[in-house]
């Protein structure tokens, strides 16, 4: 019995010593994002062509005061394929990150789109400059607070999506 087993393993190691196998395609693992300020960076991977997005998801203002001025362009893509009108404003959140409070009304006066209905053709891409601008006189009521930029096609039906870019402002 020892003989036939030592016969049927010697046989299995013989006929594998010979064998490699190798997949037909390695398996794809797509890169891991690297993230700055929010956006994603080129590594290759390119945001669909045939859907509505904006870039960047978060802008992090730093060392905020009354009197300073932020500027940051928003990157918006129409995925239609026609022409579609896009409504770009400020946004008072939903729901704040970690320790950073809501805003003042006011705020929302503070807040400047360069072109709050931009007209895209189909798949066009475009930057709408956003400018926060705090007045010198402004009271600053809290040292961290968020607020948000809506993007939303207008030329969708009765349900609409609306994409938001996160402003998280740091107070110095």
């Amino acid at each position: 019995m020892k003989k036939i087993l030592f016969v049927v393993m010697g046989l299995v190691l013989v006929l594998m010593a010979g064998c490699t196998v190798y997949p037909e395609d390695p398996p794809i693992i797509p890169p891991t994002p690297t993230f700055t300020n929010g956006a994603i960076q080129d590594i290759g991977n390119q945001p669909p062509d045939d859907m509505n997005w904006i870039s960047p998801g978060k802008v992090n203002v730093a060392n905020f005061y009354p009197g300073a001025r932020a500027e940051y362009p928003v990157t918006v893509h129409n995925g239609n394929d026609t022409a579609c009108s896009f409504a770009v404003g400020y946004r008072y959140p939903d729901h704040v990150d970690g320790d950073f409070m809501k805003p003042d009304i006011e705020v929302q006066d503070w807040v400047i789109v360069a072109d709050m209905t931009p007209i895209l053709a189909p798949k066009e891409t475009r930057d709408i400059l956003i400018t926060l601008e705090m007045p010198e006189d402004a009271d600053t009521f809290a040292p961290k607070w968020e607020f948000w930029i809506s993007v939303m096609d207008t030329s969708q039906g009765q349900v609409k999506t609306e994409l938001c870019v996160r402003w998280l402002v740091t107070m110095r």
